[in-house]
């Protein structure tokens, strides 16, 4: 039974597969840095400047408390932001369009927008922390001057920016403020008129005091009727700016004291999404996609807060309402006072209302003047421009590093790959692997050097390669492999003396059966065994092709041209106990030859006379010859060639246990690698 079936490649496999293949890593190294000192040469270098600004608290709109700065009772609902809202408003194309254009003056908008977005690209603003008001900018350029100057710019356009949107903010509401004061002013004179002319008439110079528990509440809901009629004179103001179609590119009054913290939010951000509207028209189109989808959200928008703005009217109507009638019963119980009173009280509530809707707006008149002339700055700079003189990119140690790990990487990648998927059997270890199989011994692969003359020689005699490797007193790895393959031969004869004929087969072509048995013949030579070398291929008679030998051979035995075998034996000269049996003429039946009772009568004659016979067959899957030469055969060493056979079909040379001949896997072409 097999112990291991499994392609395992462990790490002293696969680090001896890298030390054996280290000019790949080499070339591969050498290749990955020429690539790299490429890019650093022809890439341009960036130089690195960064800024940091802290964020101004009326900037985010969280300084309410402190009135005396940031004017929170001028008539505005202070918008509070994020400081992620603010970094993305720095890294606008609003403000980098700006910047664009002060950088090179007389620009195309169209080149503004497309300078904006590569600075865009090489722009990067990050808050320093979750709760942190301080911003830090980053900038790369060619030249640090230039990253310097382009981080000053979008410092100063975006305080710039901000501090033009709140004066817009300003001048829009104060124009509201003066058109309502004069409306007020004319109604406040004809209420003095109507009072100066009542007392005249009825000659009432001061209303008597009414008793003082009903005064009091009288009073009481009087300064509620006062507060909710300012509410709802300032919501019908609103209501009229919303329903007049040729306003909706007016601004609308914010913090107007109605106090509806929806309405009011609503309507800062009515006029936000106005004031960006106006911005983009600068550069823009009216067909821009971005400008239908603002007009179509200022719509809705619009729609929304009037709409709120009735419900907010109808509300204040229902409280009045109640007021009121609580008043009149109040009123009803001050009977004593005269008709001319009440006419006169009613009156003067009327100038109240007007008053206190008078001076409020002349209150923020007044801080809205002192707004224009007062004009903070949203961020202020904690570090200037700086950076370090060195380029930032490319990186040349990163890169070259990163050459070097990628010239190692790939070719150990490859190598561990090709050798993962590499299911043929590559060295003794996956023979040993199959229980069952006898293992012999392995012949390396080595490219041998042919000078000229031999090349010539080898193509004038139309043959292959030298097969004659084993030398007498030869030092490399194939002689060195031989021996140790007749060493392990010799001591499977010692254990099984009558093992003295061997037949050499395989399964596939090319497999090197003939140059083993050749050299293991050889082998067997020069340390004085009588070895008999039988070229038994009829078809292709490749040993005797490589030999030289003489044409008559075995198949002229075979068909009885001569009754001594004896008589076709070649001999080489330096290897006086080796005799070679020639494959002979070609015949047109050589099953039928090998089948024949001659054959076996000649491995009889021979056996006594010889320590080793060697027979080269053909190919033992295909061919019958091969079969029938095994029944003659003691042992089959059957060539298996390393690399091209696979692992899997180990499993079918096993043989039953007694079978006959005993086989033996002899694994050639083996990598030095492995």
């Amino acid at each position: 039974m097999s112990k291991s079936k499994e392609n395992i490649l462990t790490i002293g496999n696969l680090w001896h597969l890298c030390i054996v293949r280290w000019r790949w890593f080499a070339i591969s190294v050498l290749v990955c840095l020429l690539f790299a000192v490429r890019y650093i040469l022809t890439t341009p270098y960036l130089y690195t400047r960064t800024a940091s600004i802290i964020i101004s608290e009326e900037a985010l709109g969280n300084n309410a408390s402190n009135s005396s700065n940031s004017f929170n009772d001028i008539g505005f609902v202070t918008q509070k932001s994020k400081v992620s809202d603010v970094v993305r408003h720095i890294t606008s194309l609003e403000v980098l369009v700006e910047v664009a254009k002060q950088m090179e003056e007389g620009i195309s908008d169209s080149d503004a927008i497309e300078m904006a977005e590569g600075i865009q690209d090489r722009l990067s603003v990050e808050a320093e922390g979750a709760n942190s008001n301080i911003i830090n900018l980053t900038y790369q350029d060619s030249t640090t001057a230039i990253a310097g100057k382009t981080l000053s710019l979008i410092i100063k356009v975006f305080n710039e920016k901000w501090i033009e949107d709140k004066q817009t903010i300003i001048r829009n509401s104060s124009l509201f403020i003066d058109s309502r004061l004069r409306l007020l002013e004319h109604d406040l004179n004809l209420v003095d008129d109507s009072i100066s002319s009542f007392k005249s008439r009825y000659g009432i110079t001061e209303l008597e005091n009414v008793g003082n528990v009903y005064l009091q509440q009288q009073s009481n809901a009087d300064a509620e009727i006062l507060r909710l009629m300012n509410q709802k004179a300032m919501a019908e103001y609103i209501r009229s700016l919303l329903e007049d179609t040729s306003s909706q590119q007016q601004l609308l009054l914010v913090n107007s004291g109605i106090n509806n913290n929806l309405i009011e939010s609503q309507i800062t951000l009515y006029n936000n999404l106005l004031l960006q509207m106006q911005s983009h028209m600068e550069y823009t189109s009216e067909q821009n996609p971005l400008m239908i989808n603002l007009e179509k959200e200022l719509k809705s928008l619009r729609k929304n807060i009037l709409s709120n703005v009735v419900n907010h009217i109808r509300t204040i109507d229902i409280q009045l309402y109640s007021l009121r009638e609580y008043h009149g019963e109040t009123a009803s119980k001050i009977s004593s006072n005269p008709t001319q009173a009440k006419h006169l009280i009613s009156i003067q509530r009327s100038q109240k209302v007007k008053e206190s809707l008078y001076t409020f707006l002349l209150q923020k008149k007044e801080e809205n003047e002192i707004s224009i002339t007062y004009k903070p700055s949203p961020s202020q700079v904690i570090d200037m421009p700086h950076g370090s003189g060195k380029p930032s990119s490319p990186k040349r140690a990163r890169v070259l590093i990163g050459a070097i790990l990628f010239g190692l990487i790939a070719p150990l990648t490859l190598i561990f790959i090709l050798a993962s998927f590499d299911s043929s059997v590559r060295d003794r270890s996956d023979v040993e692997a199959v229980d069952g199989l006898q293992f012999l011994g392995d012949v390396p692969f080595v490219k041998r050097r042919i000078s000229w003359a031999n090349q010539l020689k080898r193509f004038w005699k139309k043959s292959g390669s030298d097969p004659f490797v084993v030398r007498d007193g030869g030092q490399d790895p194939v002689n060195e492999a031989f021996r140790m393959i007749r060493t392990h031969l010799e001591r499977h004869k010692d254990s099984h003396a009558d093992h003295k004929v061997l037949m050499v087969t395989s399964d596939e072509e090319q497999t090197g059966k003939t140059f083993v048995g050749m050299n293991l013949a050889l082998a067997l030579a020069l340390v004085d065994r009588r070895v008999l070398f039988i070229d038994a291929d009829l078809r292709k008679h490749g040993a005797s092709r490589l030999w030289h030998t003489p044409k008559e051979g075995l198949s002229d035995y075979l068909k009885g041209r001569t009754s001594d075998a004896s008589t076709l034996f070649w001999h080489q000269d330096n290897y006086p106990n080796l005799d070679v049996l020639p494959s002979g003429m070609h015949p047109a039946n050589p099953t039928e030859l090998l089948n024949s009772s001659m054959f076996g009568k000649l491995i009889a004659d021979v056996r006594p006379r010889y320590d080793y016979i060697i027979i080269d067959t053909p190919q033992a899957n295909k061919l019958a010859d091969a079969g029938i030469i095994a029944k003659y055969a003691d042992c089959t060493l059957y060539i298996i060639h390393a690399g091209v056979f696979e692992r899997n079909n180990l499993e079918q040379l096993k043989q039953q246990e007694g079978e006959k001949p005993s086989q033996l896997i002899v694994l050639n072409q083996v990598k030095m690698e492995y």
